[in-house]
């Protein structure tokens, strides 16, 4: 087994290096040690990573961040945080563990255990990405497709600001983790990314169609509670914040408009 251990400060991640081994023994193969997010991609890119062992703050980086990238990755990723309050959001990414700081023997332990049962369950997991877990094996998935897709794009369900993987899976008569595991499997994505895609393609097209609303409501509207989040999300996905994306296409409909005018003259 190949772990990957994501941590900027040396002492935590000694301990946890110190801890797989007492755990693991000789089951262990290689303890990798990335001290930034770029350094952890790289090895991902780079190499098989069996399990993950992820602090979320890293030297002022989100460690989520991680999951835009490898968004199946979440399956065998432990979360390592002092920071508590995260751990709903965490699960809601589908990880298969959430330790708080300091990390006990014990916990470890558990959350290890744990882990292997997965891959035992799942042999296949790592070997075919479109593998379906045990969890969805009595689910109808084109059903759930087809009821998930209404829910996105008929009732627009991700304007509700307070709208959570554990709400959302509701609705669909699945339990949570049921949910994750088909976000994972099947839309190869996690629950955030995949409600940021829903609500960043409204505001889009709400801030072309819309001119005269500030670029604030519209992040309101779409279901963002805070407009840092909103800004993030928005950048993150095209690159550009969202006062560029309207000047931009201002422009583009405003020189489209002048040139279907001057055809029209012509003719």
């Amino acid at each position: 087994m190949k772990a990957l251990i994501l941590e900027d400060e040396p002492i935590h991640a000694k301990y946890l290096s110190k801890l797989l081994i007492t755990i693991l023994g000789s089951s262990i193969i290689e303890i990798m040690h990335a001290t930034s997010l770029d350094l952890a991609y790289r090895y991902y890119r780079q190499t098989t990573v069996d399990l993950f062992l992820l602090d979320l703050n890293v030297f002022g980086s989100d460690g989520f961040h991680f999951f835009d990238k490898f968004p199946k990755e979440s399956a065998n990723t432990i979360i390592v945080s002092a920071n508590t309050d995260n751990a709903i959001r965490a699960f809601e990414y589908g990880v298969l563990d959430f330790l708080a700081k300091p990390v006990s023997e014990e916990r470890l332990r558990l959350a290890l255990q744990r882990h292997s049962l997965r891959r035992k369950i799942n042999p296949k997991q790592n070997e075919n990405p479109n593998y379906v877990k045990s969890r969805l094996l009595q689910v109808d998935l084109e059903q759930l497709e087809n009821q998930l897709s209404h829910l996105m794009e008929g009732e627009k369900v991700y304007l509700n600001e307070d709208l959570t993987l554990e709400t959302l899976a509701a609705k669909l008569e699945l339990h949570p983790r049921q949910l994750s595991e088909f976000l994972n499997g099947k839309k190869r994505t996690n629950f955030n990314t995949f409600i940021h895609s829903y609500r960043i393609k409204e505001a889009k097209d709400l801030l072309i169609k819309y001119p005269e609303k500030n670029v604030s409501d519209i992040g309101f509207e779409v279901g963002y509670k805070s407009l840092s989040s909103f800004y993030d999300a928005f950048k993150k996905e095209l690159k550009i914040t969202a006062s560029e994306y309207r000047e931009k296409n201002f422009i583009f409909t405003i020189s489209s408009n002048i040139t279907e005018t001057k055809n029209y003259i012509n003719v």
